[in-house]
């Protein structure tokens, strides 16, 4: 069986090299990588066609290796993507600082470089906050520390920070020897340890490795779609639960200023 399933995805490869000659001229990525994502289609093609139905092995392949390619390519994309105009600005402004760092002349300030790229060096400070915020940060990345002997030397990772109004506000003073995450923390854990081993896989590897959806399915030997699916539906029960979590403290809370 498995020989003659490799010796039909091998027949098949000229289909799959096809199907990745159709993509635009500068692909993302490599040749030879993108031939990778095509085989890996064409084996799941190979596995779910079944003969007996009255369609030819190219129609029902081509979508396949196609989808294989474009969910690849959909992983890799950044997750804020610059919207066009910007982006041209931000190239032009690097070839151009390149063209004079090769002719060995000094780098352009803010203003000189927006006289010649024609916009306002606010236009230019706004690529720079884009850059930022399309770079992403893991949740477990530690927050910058403050200076020695200030209580923000212990802020802790940036998981901590997420949703906390003090984040917004300042730091808020707090009774001593009493953490406000504690409760959150020690109810998100005992959500994830009660999650089935492969949702656990999902969110972690998503979230904390960052790992793509292709990467997650080869691991957990599922469709990269279908670990998307999942990951999604975990992340949108445990979004729920909080919320009906936050709730319960709140009206407890409520209830409780009530009796006092």
């Amino acid at each position: 069986m498995v020989r003659r399933r490799n010796a039909l995805v091998e027949a098949n490869l000229p289909l799959a090299r096809a199907v990745v000659a159709r993509f635009s001229p500068r692909p993302p990525l490599p040749h030879e990588d993108l031939m990778q994502v095509a085989s890996l289609g064409l084996i799941r093609a190979v596995e779910a066609f079944d003969p007996s139905r009255a369609v030819s092995f190219s129609s029902f392949a081509v979508p396949y290796i196609r989808g294989a390619l474009l969910h690849e390519l959909r992983d890799r994309q950044p997750m804020v993507r610059i919207p066009r105009p910007l982006w041209e600005l931000r190239q032009q402004s690097a070839r151009l600082q390149e063209e004079r760092r090769g002719r060995g002349l000094p780098a352009l300030d803010q203003s000189s470089l927006a006289a010649r790229l024609g916009c306002t060096p606010e236009r230019l400070l706004e690529i720079e906050d884009l850059r930022a915020a399309a770079r992403p940060r893991s949740l477990d990345a530690p927050l910058e520390r403050g200076p020695a002997g200030s209580d923000a030397g212990d802020a802790g990772v940036l998981l901590d920070r997420l949703a906390d109004p003090r984040s917004l506000v300042g730091d808020l003073p707090e009774p001593d020897g009493v953490d406000p995450r504690a409760a959150e923390r020690v109810w998100f854990r005992q959500q994830m340890a009660a999650l089935d081993p492969m949702r656990r896989q999902l969110l972690e590897g998503r979230l904390r490795l960052g790992c793509t959806w292709v990467e997650l399915g080869r691991q957990l030997g599922i469709h990269p779609r279908m670990a998307q699916r999942r990951c999604d539906a975990t992340l949108h029960e445990l979004k729920l639960a909080a919320e009906r979590w936050q709730a319960t403290r709140w009206q407890a809370t409520r209830d409780g200023a009530e009796i006092t």
